[in-house]
């Protein structure tokens, strides 16, 4: 999985869905709101934010990340790539399906 921040809902999404249609994903959640405290060049700011998670195999998370990166509105973007130990193996299967390598 990737975890990634955005400034906002739209962003997140239009993201998402570029992942999804693209192959890069085989499927994105975008959860609209969430607040991030963090220091950026030495003051601490509070943001509202949206979260997408993109779900995709493991083969995938380089290819996922350097697309983020190449269309990510931020200076430097929050992206990280979460492994995934188990699950529903159908549901597993089921995205990797949606990926194309």
């Amino acid at each position: 999985m990737i975890y990634a921040t955005y400034p906002d809902r739209d962003a997140a999404l239009e993201a998402g869905r570029a992942m999804v249609e693209q192959g890069i994903a085989g499927c994105v959640n975008v959860l609209p709101g969430m607040t991030s405290v963090y220091v950026w060049k030495g003051v601490t700011e509070t943001s509202n934010e949206a979260v997408l998670i993109a779900k995709l195999g493991a083969e995938g998370a380089e290819r996922a990340v350097a697309h983020i990166l190449a269309h990510h509105p931020y200076e430097t973007p929050a992206v990280l790539v979460l492994p995934v130990s188990g699950g529903n193996a159908e549901y597993l299967n089921w995205v990797r399906e949606g990926t194309k390598l």
